[in-house]
């Protein structure tokens, strides 16, 4: 392979692995990552919408419920689960940094939108 063409094939990797670093994780993603809060190790998802678990620390987590509740409570809750219940173990995902903003409204959108 000539000079030319390593220089190429170079460029084009280093292209590629900007791209998928630059990719955001998805809600889903986020929700079973054990770096981004491992939701999926205290609550339950509905059939079909992610991995089945046994996990019952926190409550199962429904479409119904979570349209009920709304996006802006959903947001409040990640962000920092201790302004509504103080002895809450859920750790407050937005004060300490574990989620960024983007993260949580990602977050917000797929519990929202959940069956």
């Amino acid at each position: 392979m000539g000079s030319a063409a390593r220089l190429l094939a170079f460029l084009l990797l280093g292209w590629a692995i900007e791209v998928v670093a630059e990719r955001p994780p998805s809600a889903l993603e986020l929700f079973v990552r054990p770096d981004k809060g491992h939701c999926i190790a205290c609550h339950r998802l509905p059939d079909n919408a992610g991995p089945q678990t046994r996990a019952d620390l926190g409550p199962a987590l429904d479409g119904r419920r979570m349209r009920e509740i709304g996006k802006a409570r959903l947001r409040d809750v990640l962000a920092d689960p201790t302004r509504a219940n103080p002895a809450t173990v859920m750790p407050p995902f937005g004060r300490h940094r574990i989620l960024d903003d983007a993260e949580i409204g990602r977050l917000v959108d797929f519990l929202h939108g959940l069956p």
